[in-house]
């Protein structure tokens, strides 16, 4: 319950919500103090509440009083704040509340703790799970826990992984977890961390004998001088709401400084210099794999980079990286390149699969794109009739007309062309109309809720209708269940990539897990 809260209908819908009931007495498990637009506010010299708990709501103006709060104040949210950071704070504060009042103080004190050891800066980082009130709901409490148990144990080994500094793993609530490290400032460094383990999170797991496969956000922060936990956890919490909101951003700085490179970060685009010079860079397959028999028809290439401190870099990550060093263009050739002289050394039952290659803008708004990659192709020695080149619907917009007339170019060599995550742009009808297409493929966000709602169903439908009736076959990305394939079948999408048949390995396994599938004996859908 809340001993005191502001005239605010917004502030009092997020209290039900969140369950809690106003109270006039001196029993309430919370306090609330509003001192938004009421200038020169100043706090009480103490809070007190049974339940250890006080939160402060106030403005920017407001701010200095957060490194000397009154006694008690143990949340706070500073003006502008989304509604989603009020309801995870409130949230957080139930599960304290539940849990016991002591799980915060002795947060804060490991916070503090771990900041004094060592030389460094204190790197924080605040996970929030997906869906969990989903997977409670459809399988039951148990589950979930099961599922908490083994992410945590993930994210445990994960952050062990990191050398050097002090480290802290924490599960707050709920699907929230907190780590912390404090080791010399390694600003992208830590947003790098950050990715790999959202990745880490979203590996399928098994708990109470169903399959499942959560998704995460996370926000990040570097701990200021004379910052106090609360603070610190205060601006992760306002992060994480952000980037639960995002579509586009699952990981955010919660310090409004992600723009600015650091120096940490200029190392890292040297070493992607390096690496891509020294041919650091690995290429991975990912099967693809007919809807209709299961038969595998070839693979997507996917860039990774075992970096020597950082760990496995994504692809995302890797180009994101190499945009800031000015180098997209070259990492994107060297990918290019590469996979297609490994798969024309593909021999046997291998040599009629068929590679999917990822061009950049970068690559399209080149002069001269289509001959320099006709060049590479014949130079790697791969079959143009074996290769499919695929462009995002936001790397096209800037652009259609040429990229048009150059995917022409490349059509009339043999070359087939593909929209990858059809459905997220903007102007896909428009794409459709004016570019020679060979191929859609569904985004995975529309694979995974295939299974889901009617309405997901008929997007689903209408797109493959609409592929059909123009000749182009459908590929389906992030295919995780056997239901979700059935309902890809049953809506007569073409081709199907994801976990559930097989997940991006390097080159030598690939062509060892094709020639088994490949074989007599070979496993079919």
């Amino acid at each position: 319950m809340t001993g005191s809260a502001a005239a605010d209908p917004q502030l009092a819908a997020a209290l039900e919500a969140a369950g809690f009931e106003p109270s006039g007495t001196a029993e309430a498990d919370l306090i609330i103090i509003d001192i938004r637009g009421q200038g020169e506010a100043r706090l009480p010299d103490a809070v007190a509440a049974p339940g250890g708990l006080a939160m402060l709501l106030c403005d920017a103006g407001h701010a200095g009083v957060l490194a000397q709060a009154a006694p008690g104040i143990t949340h706070s949210l500073v003006t502008p704040f989304a509604p989603a950071a009020l309801a995870l704070q409130l949230a957080l504060i139930r599960s304290q509340l539940s849990g016991g009042a002591d799980m915060q103080r002795d947060l804060h004190g490991q916070l503090a703790a771990l900041a004094r050891t060592a030389d460094g800066r204190l790197h924080a980082m605040l996970i929030g799970l997906r869906r969990m009130s989903a997977i409670n709901a459809t399988y039951g409490a148990a589950v979930g826990d099961a599922a908490l148990e083994t992410i945590g144990q993930r994210l445990t080994r994960q952050n062990a992984r990191l050398s050097g500094g002090a480290a802290l793993t924490m599960r707050l609530s709920g699907g929230d977890y907190l780590l912390a490290h404090v080791m010399p400032e390694e600003r992208v460094g830590w947003q790098v961390m950050a990715e790999r383990l959202l990745r880490v999170i979203s590996e399928p797991l098994d708990a109470g004998g169903h399959r499942l496969r959560l998704t995460a956000r996370a926000a990040l922060a570097l701990g200021r001088a004379d910052e106090s936990p609360l603070s610190l956890l205060d601006r992760l919490s306002a992060g994480l709401a952000a980037a639960r909101e995002s579509a586009a951003e699952p990981v955010r700085w919660a310090d409004r400084q992600s723009d600015n490179a650091p120096q940490s970060g200029y190392r890292l685009e040297q070493d992607i210099v390096r690496a891509i010079e020294q041919d650091e860079i690995t290429v991975l397959f990912q099967p693809q794999f007919a809807v209709e028999d299961g038969a595998i028809t070839g693979a997507e290439a996917l860039a990774r980079w075992q970096h020597p401190l950082h760990g496995e870099i994504g692809a995302g990550t890797l180009f994101a990286i190499a945009d800031k060093a000015d180098f997209t263009r070259a990492l994107s050739r060297h990918i290019r390149k590469r996979a297609m002289e490994q798969a024309a050394g593909w021999t046997g039952p291998l040599a009629n699969l068929r590679i999917s290659l990822n061009v950049t803008a970068e690559d399209l708004g080149e002069k001269g794109f289509a001959q320099r990659e006709l060049k590479m192709i014949a130079a790697s020695g791969f079959d143009t009739q074996r290769l499919t080149l695929e462009m995002t619907e936001s790397a096209l917009i800037p652009d259609l007309k040429r990229a048009a007339a150059r995917f022409a170019t490349l059509r009339e060599a043999g070359v087939r062309i593909a929209v990858d995550d059809f459905g997220t742009g903007y102007s896909s009808l428009l794409y459709l109309k004016r570019l020679p297409l060979d191929y859609l493929k569904l985004d995975h966000a529309m694979t995974r809720d295939i299974g889901g709602a009617e309405a997901d169903r008929i997007i689903v439908r209408s797109i493959v209708a609409m592929a059909k009736a123009l000749d182009l076959k459908v590929i389906a990305e992030g295919v995780e269940s056997e239901a979700q394939l059935d309902a890809l079948r049953e809506e007569g999408c073409d081709y199907f990539q994801g976990f559930l048949r097989g997940k991006a390995m390097e080159a030598e396994i690939f062509a060892e897990f094709a020639t088994a599938a490949l074989s007599p004996e070979g496993e079919r859908i």
